[in-house]
């Protein structure tokens, strides 16, 4: 061959060298690519059992690469790097080993599907590389067993469990591990918790919120455990008080404690917040933390921006020098305690950063001292529920040129409202109820047109305000809810409020109004939610356009002088109408049977909660008006010994409470009271059928009383060619027990007679005596 030839042949070799080599590198490619598809179908094989969304269609055997999956992202080279399955409604038995043999999957999220825990352990041939798992929101159960990716996989950076119905689990994990959150399961027992502060080494959140730990709080993180910036214990059963250093023995580094909502004890005074050096948030909130003083520790804490002490047993006057010297503070939380004095001028210090004040429900006196005329940046301030008085509305808070949110109900405050307020450029609420304010309703918050207010909810019920609803208020587009209940205010409501564009409650209830309901409401104005303007003097019909309100879902017209027939497409409201009570009125004509037409569901969080007052009469069945049920949110209970219907009755006794959703079954009404009117005609047969017994044969025998023409089953039968049937008082109870059950699968009744010492519990809601 020659040296020639030799020289010739090795150059050929190295030619093909580089696409021999590509050949080699493209078929193990491909073997990668073949084997990660496999194991991403053996997961939908194995894992998921119902895809209701068809999310995973294109995840199929035959595929190339796994790079075109959906959910599913890959490295440049074409390996799985990520699987995001976040909310796809998947549902089924997770099994990871298929997945965790993805040697380079890192980032793992299933968080907002129906999976349940099949098998958490990863593969036994292939090491884990996960470092992010996200499995929250799913419906993972039992307990976490030893053999799971917490303890395989050793380069876990971030675990979310939170969200499902996790009862306990086997905690080991490794250094690499930041962030562990655990809350929203159903974990009782606290050695999890002690096992996490105990050796948490290099996490910096470790949250265990929403679960069931019970017992005294005794683990206190270990000198290793220097990296914890978040520690979250709230809502859980935790009792008996904090150990005294808990704080102080927590790392430097932590910035936010929450131990809110338990039921920890003991003197708040004496806990040790140590050099508390980088903590920014402290919610000790919900707890049953006691005493007078503040411990003296807390000034430490000159990063803090927030401090939640509200609804603890905390008394005596706050110390206004060592809360005033926090000069980073935004948010301060006292309310619902047992605090009294006057609010103290140092506390105005703050006010540099001060954004949020609540210091409500206590027993403070006094004023809002001048010194919080500089908070130019608060834009919420709840003082309500205190004995305040004074003139600091003016002089004061109409300063307060940030001010969004403002709650001063149930005080001592007098005197005209302050037209001052308007300097409140920024106020969107607007809630002085419940004092003894006098004089007229200003016209000037919202006197320009051209310059609309910022106002969406004005509350100035329970209060002496007199003369008349004011139609500037008109002026005010963005106004959501006027609430004018409970005053001696008189004459019509202007058109100008009708037609607010985004008016969603108009509540004006036990006033002196007159005038008419205006046809074509919901139709020129705001789509209404709320409507209840009870106890008046309004006369006319029910507009035909209240079918209009499609939103509608509380409706009180009761005891006024309304006069015509029910609207017949008033049916149309009942998907959404929860409460329609037109009792009292001289309305006539017959039941709208598209009242039944339609059942939807029941929207119970709109009444669950409210404040209401059952004004029982005890002096017969003629006394128009009494044995009525009527919200009184922002009303003091006093108040209501004022109320007409209280007046017109010779004994009536008063019941107050608040709602508890107790639920159990869909409809549409819950009230619904149209007695003491003149309505006559057949009941429609499509009210359905009526029940009998329990929790009806309770009920009051005054729903029904005073339309003495209806008739039809359930009350005595229509005579022979006539619509109308004779009313005999011996039957009474049947037409109570009939009208209160009417139709069944479209209202659940609420109504029920409350004993002194008694409670009762109907289908909707239960009534408790307050105390």
């Amino acid at each position: 061959m020659g040296i020639f030839g030799f020289v010739l042949l090795l150059l050929f070799h190295l030619l093909m060298m580089p696409s021999h080599n590509k050949q080699i590198s493209a078929s193990k490619q491909s073997t990668s690519s073949n084997e990660e598809v496999s194991n991403l179908i053996a997961f939908k094989q194995f894992s998921v059992d119902y895809d209701p969304k068809g999310y995973l269609s294109n995840w199929t055997s035959n595929s190339i690469s796994p790079c075109s999956f959906q959910g599913v992202s890959c490295s440049v080279d074409g390996h799985v790097t990520a699987l995001n399955l976040n909310n796809f409604g998947l549902i089924g038995s997770l099994r990871l080993p298929s997945l965790t043999s993805l040697s380079l999957l890192q980032n793992l999220s299933l968080q907002g599907n129906i999976f349940s825990a099949g098998d958490l352990s990863t593969s036994r041939t292939i090491s884990c590389n996960l470092q992010t798992v996200d499995l929250s929101s799913n419906n993972i159960s039992g307990v976490i067993p030893d053999r799971s990716f917490l303890q395989s996989c050793d380069g876990l950076v971030s675990v979310n469990l939170s969200h499902n119905t996790i009862s306990g689990a086997s905690l080991h994990f490794g250094p690499s591990l930041l962030q562990l959150d655990l809350s929203r399961n159903r974990i009782s027992n606290s050695t999890i918790l002690t096992y996490s502060l105990s050796g948490c080494q290099n996490l910096n959140l470790l949250n265990f919120s929403d679960n069931k730990l019970s017992g005294k709080l005794v683990a206190t993180p270990s000198s290793s455990c220097k990296s914890l910036s978040t520690l979250d214990l709230s809502y859980n059963l935790l009792s008996g008080e904090i150990p005294p250093s808990f704080v102080a023995d927590l790392p430097e580094s932590l910035k936010y404690l929450d131990l809110s909502h338990n039921n920890f004890s003991g003197k708040f005074s004496d806990l040790d917040f140590g050099q508390c050096s980088n903590l920014t948030l402290i919610n000790l909130s919900q707890n049953i933390l006691s005493g007078p003083g503040f411990p003296p520790s807390l000034r430490n804490c000159q990063l803090l921006e927030t401090l939640i002490l509200s609804r603890n047993a905390l008394q005596d006057k706050i110390p206004g020098l060592l809360l005033g010297n926090l000069r980073n503070l935004k948010q301060l939380s006292i309310a619902h305690n047992q605090f009294s004095g006057e609010i103290p001028p140092e506390l105005g210090q703050a006010c540099g950063t001060l954004q949020e004040l609540d210091f409500s429900s206590n027993k403070f006196t006094g004023q809002l001292p001048k010194t919080f005329t500089s908070c130019s940046y608060l834009h919420s301030l709840n003082l309500g529920n205190n004995q305040l008085s004074g003139d600091f509305l003016s002089t004061v808070v109409s300063q307060l040129s940030s001010l969004v949110y403002l709650y001063v109900p149930f005080n001592n405050i007098t005197g005209p409202v302050p037209l001052s307020l308007t300097n409140c450029t920024e106020l969107g609420v607007l809630d002085i109820s419940s004092n003894a304010l006098t004089g007229n309703i200003p016209s000037g918050f919202c006197s320009s047109p051209n310059n609309p207010s910022a106002l969406e909810k004005i509350v100035l019920a329970n209060n002496y305000l007199s003369g008349t609803v004011p139609s500037e208020l008109g002026n005010c587009k963005n106004l959501r809810t006027v609430d004018l209940s409970f005053n001696n205010l008189s004459g019509s409501i202007p058109v100008a409020i009708w037609d607010l564009p985004n008016l969603s409650d108009l509540v004006i209830w036990a006033n002196n109004l007159t005038g008419e309901i205006p046809e074509g409401i919901c139709v020129n104005g705001g789509n209404l939610e709320t409507l209840i303007l009870n106890n008046n003097q309004l006369t006319g019909n029910i507009p035909k356009s209240i079918a209009s309100c499609t939103n509608l879902i509380w409706v009180s017209l009761s005891n006024n002088k309304l006069t015509g027939e029910i609207p017949a497409d008033i049916g149309k409201l009942c998907r959404s109408l929860i409460w329609l009570d037109l009792s009292s009125n001289d309305l006539s004509g017959a039941l709208p049977s598209s009242l039944a037409d339609q059942a939807g569901l029941v929207m119970p969080g709109f009444v669950s909660g409210k404040h209401f007052a059952f004004v029982r009469n005890e002096g017969g069945t003629d006394c128009r008006g009494a044995g009525g049920l009527v919200e009184f949110e922002g009303i003091r209970p006093e108040r209501l010994e004022g109320l007409p219907m209280v007046q017109s009755c010779p004994s009536t006794r008063i019941y107050s409470g608040t709602t508890v959703y107790t639920f159990n079954s869909n409809g549409s009404l819950i009230y619904l009271d149209l007695s003491y009117n003149s309505l006559s005609g057949t009941i429609p047969d499509n009210f359905g059928p009526i029940p009998s017994g329990g929790q009806l044969t309770t009920f009051p025998p005054s729903r029904y009383e005073n339309n003495s023409g209806l008739c039809g089953l359930p009350l005595p039968p229509c005579r022979s060619g006539s619509h109308t049937a004779t009313f005999h008082p011996q039957k009474k109870k049947q037409t109570v027990e009939a009208v209160h059950a009417l139709m069944e699968r479209c209202f659940i009744q609420v109504k029920g007679e409350i004993g002194e010492h008694e409670e009762a519990v109907d289908r909707g809601f239960k009534y408790q005596k307050a105390v």
